[in-house]
């Protein structure tokens, strides 16, 4: 399938987000190829674990997988940065967001214009708790705007030319769907469970209290975001049907699984 040119997505006076997110994915695809074969396997590359051990301590494994997951956003947001100037020269720009809150990115045009509002979430397939979240209070997303980047990574083994053994942070998945499609079916989930949203709170009903609570955490997590009574339904948004492989790839990986 041919996709329509980027500036006729952009142009559109409806703009299709959909269509843009099916656009980016394919782009992203792209630049996951290049990251794993270039920058991944040149930057991220250590001594195999038996030599050059991972963290085992709680903590230290959340840092470090938060590290990886910094240095991948890095390395991806520079490869589609690559392939935007290849296709368009100085017509866009990919650029990080320059604080510590929702999106991790903006698509401007040549004039700095933002045009679109990408966050991206990282999930390391080792991960136990898996715990990946999109917790952006609904309020805050704008349906023709953002997009949800995911990638899915884990540790690979190879023999380098000199025959020393290493391993680097590959990934193996990648999607990139409208935010605003996950937002919707993550807040399905909390109704179906009894909760609520009151502006930029979720509130989830404590059985021990009888009353509607601050929620502790588990709004958004990927692995919660559609309700098993969801799973197969027939009317399923597509965005949700690629959610879910997406999932199942990072399952299939998993030495806990979900699904």
């Amino acid at each position: 399938m041919t996709l329509p040119s980027l500036q006729s997505l952009l142009l559109a006076s409806e703009k299709d987000i959909e269509q843009i997110s099916d656009y980016f994915d394919a782009l992203v695809k792209e630049a996951v190829a290049r990251i794993n074969r270039g920058f991944s396997i040149k930057r991220l590359i250590k001594q195999s674990r038996s030599i050059e051990p991972l963290p085992i301590e709680t903590r230290q494994l959340s840092s470090y997988r938060t590290r990886i997951g910094t240095m991948l956003e890095y390395g991806l947001s520079t490869a589609i940065t690559k392939i935007l100037e290849e296709r368009y020269d100085s017509l866009f720009f990919f650029t990080f967001a320059t604080s510590h809150e929702y999106p991790d990115f903006y698509f401007r045009d040549s004039s700095l214009f933002p045009l679109l509002r990408i966050e991206m979430k990282a999930v390391d397939a080792e991960s136990d708790e898996q715990a990946a979240r999109f917790g952006t209070p609904t309020i805050w997303i704008n349906d023709e705007q953002d997009l949800l980047l995911l990638i899915a990574w884990e540790w690979t083994e190879i023999t380098l030319e000199n025959g020393s053994l290493g391993e680097y942070p590959h990934i193996f998945s990648s999607l990139v769907v409208p935010a605003g499609d996950i937002a919707r079916e993550r807040d399905i989930r909390l109704e179906i469970t009894g909760g609520k949203i009151e502006g930029e709170k979720t509130l989830v009903f404590s059985k021990r209290s009888q009353q509607y609570v601050a929620d502790q955490g588990n709004y958004g997590k990927f692995w919660r975001i559609i309700h098993i009574s969801r799973i197969n339904s027939s009317d399923i948004h597509l965005s949700i049907q690629k959610f879910l492989i997406f999932l199942r790839s990072v399952d299939e990986k998993a030495a806990r699984k979900r699904f």
